[in-house]
């Protein structure tokens, strides 16, 4: 029957074409050539970070040395000079520059576009000791920072050991029971002596003595004494704080 009837046919798109699905194949080749192409860009941009003399270290700025000595310091690091900045690392850094004691660590930055800047954080200094017939620094890490000439050079306290040290560990004791103390109290020191591990004291140049006693509880000691000694009517010649929470003057 005519006009009774509707003819179904193919869909059409809007330009009245079949569209035919991609095959799997292609579109699988058109990945992997999408792919390779960037491995072969990351690894072109490696080679020019890695490689090329264009983006290595010409000069290198140093800041921070006190007590280190700053052309001691770029010599160890001479060999870093025409290397990849890329391929400078802190830790690298620290390892070629572990030979000086002064050194506790180092930060990185960039000084334009073919420039290192290393920044150098120096130990504390917290006493002075005899060697010979001069005086070296004596550094919170136990070491000979830099050699003196005179005792005066610095306003911190003498180090002085009443017993063979063959070990180090009275020595030891002695500089961390001075590294934790705030600089206000440091400079008040005339000496600090010690014959055992157990029996630190310090002599202040008002001639009172501080009795510190062992390394225990080294911070809590710290700031008790700083407190004792902020005291106006404190007039005792001996602050005992072995025992912190229970201090004791006389």
């Amino acid at each position: 029957m005519s006009g009774s009837g509707q003819r179904v046919g193919a869909p059409e798109t809007g330009g009245g074409v079949l569209q035919m699905p991609r095959p799997p194949r292609r579109r699988r080749l058109r990945g992997w050539i999408a792919a390779g192409i960037g491995v072969l860009m990351v690894a072109a941009l490696l080679a020019v970070l890695y490689l090329t003399p264009l983006l290595s270290v010409r000069t290198i700025t140093i800041s921070g040395t006190r007590l280190a000595d700053e052309a001691k310091v770029q010599a160890l690091l001479k060999d870093y000079v025409g290397m990849p900045l890329a391929r400078v690392t802190s830790d690298g850094v620290r390892e070629a520059l572990s030979s000086e004691p002064a050194i506790s660590d180092i930060r990185l930055g960039l000084d334009g576009p073919s420039g290192l800047k290393v920044t150098v954080l120096e130990h504390r200094e917290v006493a002075v000791m005899a060697a010979g017939e001069g005086f070296v620094l004596v550094g919170d890490n136990g070491a000979k920072l830099k050699t003196l000439s005179k005792r005066t050079d610095r306003q911190l306290p003498l180090v002085k050991l009443d017993a063979k040290d063959p070990d180090g560990r009275i020595f030891d004791t002695v500089v961390h029971a001075l590294a934790q103390l705030p600089a206000a109290v440091l400079g008040q020191l005339e000496t600090a002596e010690a014959s055992s591990v157990d029996t630190v004291t310090f002599s202040l140049g008002d001639k009172r003595t501080v009795v510190w006693g062992d390394a225990s509880e080294g911070e809590l000691k710290a700031k008790v004494l700083a407190a004792m000694l902020k005291d106006k009517n404190l007039k005792d010649k001996v602050i005992d704080v072995s025992t912190p929470r229970t201090p004791l003057s006389k």
